[in-house]
């Protein structure tokens, strides 16, 4: 209960008014109290005193002479005015806290539940197609699991000082019953955003499902494109993927053609859960890594971008152990430079676009480098002959920092 100010001024003048307002007892050491007498009906003993009632003089009280009981009357008066005004008190006082209550009971009721908001349409916010492909420089930006936070808008006000040409959020984009407040923080990225549906993205409703496919025009979960020298492949975990699916024999064949395409240098896949990661709150998802890292290996992936745990981790250059997928071959143990004509595939996941942390537990021995920190990795392609690189970038949102930083180089086709 809240107690007002009123209220609390009250008990405090109560508190002075006892303390300055002395009990009237009786004249004797037994502590007797005065002021509780009868209705003078009560004869007195043979020498006169009167008991609980008066004398034919007209003496009160227990006996004794006239002057006494005057003193006596004048106690039992301010004793009796004493008791009523204490009792008006205390009553005020009740009546206050009783008043207080009842306000705060009217306060709980006018408190109303907001409804659900509605799910609104967002159109025009998938990358636009290029006509023709180009060999000109551009950088990409990357991040999964964003929610609707100021964490979630500092990773996208970054990302776009960048000036990226795309943009890959990797998953769990929004936590809400809808993704409204996910579009509206993304809005200033439109035109450049090419998705990979995560978990709660699936299944917190067909309708905020639906907000995504007519977002970004998609017909499908799983689904590529081109745009420069690179090819995207974006994966679906949330969908079926085993050997047999839809997806799978999608993936497979499209890994094939972009490996023999000319006009592609780099293939970079995005999947919201990981493939390999250190210890942290979700595991890695073994059936997944046993059925594509393969064929990564065999058409020639050079990165893999994913997501779910809610922080930063690069791998170095791995390639698939059959014998034990859960510790793969590290083909290159340098921690910033590598070539991507010899070495495997990177796996980086960037669970940090703004969504509470997910700890920790130590570092897998094929992790390079790991952090807790919100931002975004930016990643640079740069065209030259004859060699086209691939750098990335790390950023905290923290003034701008640097956190992790590795390039990737190979020889043009």
């Amino acid at each position: 209960m809240r107690f007002s100010f009123l209220v609390f001024m009250t008990i405090i003048l109560v508190s002075l008014f006892s303390m300055t307002i002395p009990f009237s007892f009786t004249e004797s050491s037994k502590g007797i109290p005065r002021g509780v007498y009868g209705n003078g009906d009560d004869e007195g003993d043979d020498d006169g005193n009167q008991g609980r009632g008066g004398n034919e003089d007209g003496n009160q009280g227990r006996g004794g002479d006239g002057d006494e009981d005057d003193d006596e009357d004048e106690r039992d008066s301010r004793s009796f005015r004493f008791n009523d005004d204490n009792r008006n008190l205390r009553r005020l006082l009740e009546s206050l806290l009783l008043q207080e209550r009842d306000n705060d009971d009217d306060d709980k009721q006018e408190i109303k539940v907001e409804p659900e908001p509605e799910p609104k349409t967002y159109e025009g916010y998938g990358l636009k197609d290029e006509d023709e492909k180009s060999n000109k420089d551009f950088n990409f930006a990357a991040a999964g699991d964003f929610g609707c936070s100021e964490n979630a808008r500092n990773t996208a006000e970054n990302m776009e000082d960048k000036k990226p040409e795309v943009v890959l959020p990797l998953g769990d984009l929004s936590y809400q019953s809808t993704a409204n407040c996910w579009f509206d923080v993304m809005a200033p990225l439109k035109g450049k955003l090419m998705i990979t549906l995560g978990y709660h993205d699936v299944n917190d409703g067909k309708a905020k499902l639906d907000q995504y496919i007519k977002g970004f025009e998609i017909d499908k979960h799983y689904y590529s494109y081109d745009f420069n020298k690179v090819h995207f492949l974006v994966m679906a975990s949330e969908s079926k993927f085993q050997n047999g699916s839809e997806q799978f024999s999608f993936v497979k064949q499209d890994l094939e053609d972009a490996s023999k395409n000319n006009d592609i240098d780099w293939i970079v896949v995005t999947i919201y859960r990981p493939l390999y990661t250190s210890p942290s709150k979700h595991t890695a998802e073994e059936s997944m890594r046993d059925m594509y890292h393969p064929l990564f290996d065999k058409y020639g992936v050079d990165l893999v971008l994913q997501a779910h745990n809610h922080n930063y981790q690069r791998t170095y250059p791995l390639t698939y152990n059959p014998e034990e997928s859960s510790n793969p071959v590290i083909s290159s143990g340098f921690t910033t430079g590598y070539n991507s004509n010899n070495d495997g595939v990177i796996f980086a996941t960037v669970g940090t676009g703004g969504e509470s942390f997910y700890g920790l537990d130590g570092r897998a021995p094929f992790v390079a480098t790991q952090i807790d920190r919100f931002g975004f990795l930016n990643l640079e392609v740069k065209n030259g002959n004859p060699h086209t690189t691939l750098t990335g970038t790390f950023y905290d949102n923290k003034g701008d920092e640097i956190r992790d930083y590795f390039t990737i180089k190979k020889e043009i086709k």
